[in-house]
């Protein structure tokens, strides 16, 4: 349904960082007219790394950006797993298996660069709106009106809420569904996001001993490390196990002061056969401590209002697959409103009701991806830092066990299952094992290509019913030899206990 317009269809986006920038270079490829409200800067000083698998870099070479991106990172190659003295008891060329499987090679970045070279590469910078934080929006059947802190307001058709973990459009979406419909986002939705662990992220100088194209999982009992190397710069991630959980709204801050605290309690712990933590620390360009939220809502729209990346499905940094899942979801939700748009007849623009339906299609199409890659994440984080027996021992025995090409497996079928921007051409630069699977649905080839996947599917379902019966007889041997574990930390496990100066916001 459509109605009868003076104006073009226009889309306001709040946030300008991964998935802001990459649809600001996609819609204006496909000649939608759109802003985007950044309440800072681009690029600000500002978290550790980003690092791409073959999903992401698919999207990013669509809009043209890879091979900038490329130029500025050396392709990752080795991951090293660790254990507490950071001997590793697992190494392989985990990315070189990736590569051979999705045909991008798997890099990584500071976070501050990666969007610098976004935004540089765009054809049409003038969509980006710097220093506007968005306040307030009237959302009714002519469009939206989106208040801005400096009294200015945006006019347009939607508003797509890519302001991160934190984000004002959720909570505006919430306020407008909750006065149309009472109790329509419920209390139980809105602590969706859980914080179990924190993380001292940071960026330093890259020291001897850790290689320069290198991952590091370092596992210790509730506490693990995660580096990645660069020639010039090292990313890291040191995540504790809080004391307790914590949900909306709470929010932890952490001052410069306890950063600091928490790196000189690992200060002395190795990172590698010949690295302890403090000599990285001592190099050390920026880092601070956050909170590692995880969840997934259940509302991804109202209205005119939809949400994208972090706003709505958050995970943690283990596995490197959150700005991949941002860079998906907005991927999705553009094939979507490209298609709605462009099907209208001429001088009209979608109804409010054919606008909700179609942001119902796109999260209704993300939600069991996001469901898995959470799984994988929240996995992940509890495995990497031991967190309990069964962790522990999945880490140190059936890990080195099964080997690292059973998860680049997983990872691989994982990505291959990633949209790509339908309404721009795609040339792949390197051949894959993996089929992608939009491609085999585009080409309706069936036969050999589908064949294929189904062998990979196979394959994966034999590898999660070895581990499920292995995790299983783990499961009742360890009940029955032990008392359960419990879940929070003591003193005796843990140096550094994290103290929380905890806000409602």
């Amino acid at each position: 349904m459509s109605i009868t317009s003076d104006r073009p269809f226009r889309i306001i986006i709040a946030g300008g960082g991964v998935a802001g920038l990459a649809m600001s270079h996609a819609l204006v490829r496909a000649g939608i007219d759109h802003v985007v409200l950044e309440k800072g800067v681009v690029a600000p000083d500002w978290g550790a790394s980003i690092s791409l698998w073959g999903n992401g870099s698919r999207l990013l070479h669509q809009i043209g950006c890879l091979q900038a991106l490329e130029a500025e990172a050396l392709p990752l190659k080795m991951l090293h797993v660790r254990n507490p003295a950071g001997k590793a008891f697992n190494a392989e060329p985990f990315f070189d298996m990736m590569r051979e499987r999705n045909g991008f090679d798997a890099i990584t970045m500071e976070r501050r660069n990666f969007l610098r070279i976004v935004h540089e590469q765009l054809p049409d910078k003038s969509h980006i709106v710097t220093g506007k934080r968005v306040v307030d929006v009237v959302d009714d059947e002519d469009g939206v009106i989106v208040k801005l802190d400096d009294g200015t307001t945006e006019e347009g058709d939607i508003l797509i809420g890519c302001d991160g973990v934190h984000s004002t459009v959720r909570e505006l979406m919430w306020r407008n569904a909750n006065v149309s419909i009472p109790n329509y986002i419920n209390t139980e939705e809105k602590r969706s996001l859980v914080t179990t662990y924190n993380s001292l992220v940071g960026v330093a100088k890259t020291v001897p001993g850790l290689g320069i194209r290198d991952m590091h999982w370092v596992c210790h009992p509730y506490l693990s490390f995660l580096i990645l190397t660069q020639p010039d710069q090292t990313y890291f991630f040191v995540n504790w196990k809080l004391p307790q959980k914590m949900r909306w709204p709470s929010k932890a801050k952490w001052s410069k002061d306890e950063a600091d605290r928490a790196a000189a309690s690992v200060a002395e712990l190795p990172i590698s056969d010949s690295v302890v933590f403090g000599e990285l620390w001592k190099h050390k360009i920026r880092a601070h401590l956050i909170g590692l939220e995880e969840g997934i809502f259940k509302h991804w729209h109202f209205g005119r209002l939809a949400l994208v990346g972090d706003s709505v499905h958050k995970v943690t940094p283990n596995f490197a697959l959150g700005a991949n899942c941002v860079l998906d979801s907005s991927a999705a939700l553009l094939n979507e409103v490209v298609s709605l748009v462009k099907s209208g007849p001429e001088g009209t623009r979608p109804s409010r009701s054919a606008i909700s339906a179609m942001f119902e299609r796109y999260q209704e199409s993300r939600k069991p991806r996001m469901q898995r890659a959470f799984d994988v994440s929240h996995f992940l984080t509890r495995i990497q830092s031991c967190d309990g027996p069964l962790n522990r021992f999945i880490m140190r025995v059936i890990f080195p066990l099964t080997g690292q090409a059973v998860y680049a497996d997983q990872l691989a079928d994982l990505c291959a299952g990633a949209p790509k921007f339908n309404f721009l051409p795609m040339q792949y630069p390197n051949p894959s094992t993996v089929a992608w699977k939009d491609e085999i649905a585009d080409q309706n080839e069936g036969s050999e290509k589908m064949q294929l996947l189904n062998k990979g599917g196979d394959k994966l379902q034999r590898y999660a019913t070895m581990e499920l019966v292995s995790l299983l007889f783990i499961l009742v041997l360890f009940f029955t030899l032990f008392a359960p574990g419990r879940g929070d930390l003591t003193v005796s496990e843990s140096s550094y206990l994290p103290g929380r100066n905890i806000s409602a916001e």
